[in-house]
């Protein structure tokens, strides 16, 4: 037998084990750059992230920055932020303000770049946001302090955002044929709840929420930062822009002199020329709106009880031609003068325009008629002159705009330190378009002052259904009627409408809120 080596295989062996130890030191140093790249890439995405979490930060402390300013005199621009996280965080962001807008319905808008930087890499992105100020004419219902024996009740319907500061009480029945709130509800403190015909009280856990929001539980937000009225100085900027034409006296009202109409800033009836303000008067007045043509309102002011006007005057706006004319009508011999220009609607900024602020330095009674155009009445409600009251004259079918349509320019509103409807004189109920504002902060508490109420809410007469097209702003709740059972037993039932145009476009020299919300976002990456 012939033996045969095996030293050339074993060789053939060693070279082919060689070979693939490097296919695989080839293979796996491929996957190892791989893994290292994807894991260079996962850091760099989470550096990325943490990055853009901290711009996103920058502009949150901004808006906090812009809403403590805003509860101060003016907008001034909050000073730049730069921010670094404490240890073991590793980021920071950069945020200022880059452009502000003062619109012509007093809303503000802000616009904030903020950058954010992962301290570790270096990585950055930055973001830049649009804010706006939230006018309270936001709300369907503002109410700063306490609700006292005012319940929310079935047979209302809010379908505006609701905010409470106080004390809330909401009495719902069961089952209900739909809910008491169909929007966002805001209420500093736990509410007090009652259930059916008895008023049972009930715990947070046992609420049947069908009956109370069409959102559940979570449309019931509380315990949020509490939001205030506005300052007196408001008040007194509205009395600027109704006799200066502008918001900067707020020092102190004007003081004309004597009592009557006023407008760029001297008697009615002696000016001419191009309109430049509101209507200031001075005098206790009784005024009665109308839309006696297709295109323009008549505004009759008249004198009532002391300390009044001495005549009767007409104010009528003729959107047509573009000029509003003063009368005298009554104590004649009478005369009247043109203006160029219609009293309706904000200042246009710089342009020296007409507004439709209408400031009486009195008390009003306001008699039932329509509205076209863009108006407010207002008078004085601050720390040492809030006597003065707003009474609507309460004969159906109230206070109504002429459009009541989403495109109309339509809008009114009124503002004292306390409004009364004087419901006695009817049965069919009142409608009011536009917002309803009393009180001013500090007012309260304690105090029952700054309030909507029927000064006949309890005569034992039903005098209807009371609706708000529109909001109601006050600083607590005032009583309208009384119920018993879910009937109404006196005075008036409450319907509320919201009108999504004063959300953003409030009625003239009607302040804004504190509050302001972030409308749109844009990243700008690295």
């Amino acid at each position: 037998m012939t033996r045969r080596s095996l030293k050339p295989r074993r060789g053939v062996a060693l070279i082919t084990a060689l070979l693939m130890a490097v296919v695989f030191l080839v293979l796996i140093g491929a996957l190892m750059a791989q893994m290292i790249g994807e894991l260079q890439d996962v850091g760099a995405h989470s550096n990325s992230a943490i990055a853009l979490d901290a711009a996103y930060a920058g502009v949150e402390d901004m808006v906090l920055q812009v809403e403590e300013n805003a509860s101060g005199t003016g907008h001034v621009v909050p000073a730049p932020i730069n921010y670094t996280y404490p240890s073991p965080a590793h980021a920071k962001y950069s945020s200022s303000v880059t452009n502000t807008w003062n619109t012509n319905s007093g809303v503000v808008y802000y616009q904030i770049n903020s950058t954010g930087t992962e301290t570790n890499s270096g990585q950055t992105r930055s973001v830049t946001a649009l804010v706006k100020s939230e006018p309270y004419s936001y709300f369907e219902q503002f109410t700063a302090g306490s609700s006292g024996n005012i319940y929310y009740t079935t047979g209302e319907s809010f379908d505006g955002p609701v905010y409470n500061g106080g004390s809330m009480n909401i009495w719902y029945q069961d089952p209900s044929a739909h809910p008491i709130f169909n929007n966002s509800v805001v209420s500093l403190n736990m509410p007090n709840f009652y259930e059916g015909v008895g008023k049972t009280a009930v715990s947070y856990g046992a609420v049947q929420w069908a009956d109370v929001a069409s959102g559940g539980s979570a449309a019931l937000k509380i315990g949020t930062n509490p939001m205030a009225l506005p300052t007196y100085q408001s008040n007194i900027a509205d009395a600027s822009e109704a006799y200066y034409g502008n918001a900067s006296h707020t020092s102190a009202l004007p003081t004309p002199g004597a009592n009557g109409l006023y407008m760029n800033g001297g008697p009615a009836l002696s000016g001419s020329g191009a309109l430049t303000t509101g209507l200031y008067i001075q005098g206790n007045v009784k005024i009665t709106p109308s839309s006696p043509g297709s295109n323009n309102e008549v505004w009759t002011i008249a004198p009532n009880g002391g300390s009044t006007i001495a005549a009767t005057y007409t104010v009528t706006v003729d959107f047509s031609a573009g000029t509003t004319t003063v009368a005298q009508t009554t104590g004649c011999p009478c005369s009247s003068v043109t203006y160029t220009g219609t009293m309706s609607g904000m200042p246009q900024a710089g342009s020296g325009q007409p507004n439709g602020a209408i400031f009486v330095d009195g008390n009003v009674l306001l008699d039932s008629g329509t509205i076209h155009g863009d108006y407010s009445i207002t008078v004085p409600d601050y720390t040492t002159d809030h006597a003065h009251t707003v009474t609507l004259n309460g004969t159906a079918p109230g206070i109504v705009y002429k459009d009541q349509s989403s495109s109309s320019t339509d809008e009114f509103g009124v503002w004292a330190n306390d409004i009364k409807v004087t419901g006695s004189n009817t049965s069919t109920g009142y409608e009011f378009d536009g917002d309803i504002f009393t009180g001013y902060d500090g007012e309260c508490p304690p105090c029952t002052d700054g309030d909507f109420s029927n000064s006949a809410y309890n005569n034992g007469s039903v005098q209807g259904t009371f609706t708000f097209h529109g909001g109601l702003i006050q600083n607590i709740n005032g009583p309208m009627g009384i119920s018993s059972g879910g009937s109404l037993i006196s005075g008036f039932s409450r319907k509320y409408q919201y009108d999504a145009r004063l959300a953003a476009n409030p009625p003239p020299g009607f302040p804004v809120t504190n509050r302001y919300s972030i409308i749109a976002w844009l990243d700008e990456g690295q």
